[in-house]
């Protein structure tokens, strides 16, 4: 394999889609006809088949195989003044964002907006028929059934790489996952309802910049405890930070080790944090046995807070988080 094929993925289907963006690109540059005409000689210089030569310059917005055949033959047989004729002269029109500039802020405006959504629905297609929408709102004319896009939504990708977007692989950001399917949402309405329809039961906290507790008004009170997990790493760095000049800190090569800390929190005017005193805990003990007995968790003395060492511990599974729940129902 060349080293080409180990850095671009030529022989993938979406590459075709670059192709036609950077295709577009040269025909705001440069004339269709010596693009069409170009690529068309040099294809069938290498033996490609015509009707392959044909479906690929159609497919990336360039003339057709036989039409870019008859300009080869025009060029070829050195009518170099019928080859360019269409180049002398000529009224020379403007781009059509010079002519509805304030389309090209409407449509900036709704890329930024539609690319900030979680959902990855957008395509260019929606932005020429944005764009479609907007011309006749500007000009009142009616559109017709049957007319084409006012812009190519090849034309508005071509836009989209201009204005700084990018087309790129669907990871490596902050994600979700199912969070909005209709079970889901059913599921958090009644979550939530259900406490809005309690709430005089708990212990709650004002809003404002000074937050004061409102303690409950109903019997009995009810206290919400809420559970967590977090991963603190050593070594730990970022993708990028800010450097000046020779005042270069050292790097972290490695990542280091990984602690995992998983705790309960309390929304009591007490603490945050879930934990007994000594007298409590040896009532806990004398009641739990296995309270105080060791095991692959590392517990906080009277807490149900517990921790381990990512490589070297047990992980936390579905069981170990229930039996930490049962430690804390215990205590």
């Amino acid at each position: 394999m060349d080293i080409d094929d180990k850095e671009l993925p030529f022989n993938e289907k979406l590459l075709l889609a670059d192709i036609g963006d950077l295709a577009e690109m040269c025909k705001s540059r440069s004339d269709t006809k010596y693009l069409s005409t170009l690529l068309y000689m040099s294809l069938r210089y290498f033996n490609i088949k015509w009707e392959d030569v044909d479906e690929y310059l159609k497919t990336i917005g360039f003339m057709t195989a036989k039409t870019s055949h008859k300009w080869a033959a025009v060029f070829i047989k050195g009518d170099y003044e019928e080859f360019s004729n269409d180049l002398l002269g000529g009224q020379q029109t403007d781009s059509f964002y010079d002519t509805f500039p304030e389309s090209e802020a409407d449509a900036r405006a709704f890329v930024v907006k539609a690319c900030s959504q979680k959902s990855a629905e957008f395509k260019a297609a929606d932005l020429a028929q944005f764009i479609d929408t907007k011309y006749y709102e500007l000009t009142e004319i009616q559109k017709q059934i049957g007319d084409d896009l006012i812009r190519l939504e090849r034309s508005c990708r071509l836009d989209l790489r201009r204005w700084g977007a990018k087309f790129e692989a669907n990871s490596q950001r902050p994600y979700f996952e199912g969070h909005e399917r209709d079970d889901v949402v059913k599921h958090r309405n009644e979550f939530i309802n259900y406490f809005l329809a309690h709430k005089d039961f708990y212990y709650t906290v004002t809003d404002g910049d000074t937050p004061m507790w409102n303690m409950p008004t109903q019997n009995p009170p009810r206290i919400l405890i809420l559970h967590d997990e977090s991963t603190f790493r050593s070594g730990e760095v970022s993708p990028k930070r800010w450097f000046f000049k020779e005042n270069t800190p050292f790097f972290s090569k490695g990542r280091g080790r990984s602690h995992i800390v998983s705790d309960f929190l309390v929304q009591h005017p007490n603490g945050p944090f879930f934990e007994l005193n000594e007298n409590e805990w040896k009532q806990a003990i004398a009641k739990y046995k296995s309270l105080s007995v060791d095991n692959d968790v590392n517990y906080l003395s009277r807490t149900a807070t517990a921790s381990i060492n990512i490589g070297t511990d047990a992980y936390f599974d579905n069981d170990t988080i229930l039996e930490q729940f049962e430690r804390l129902f215990q205590l």
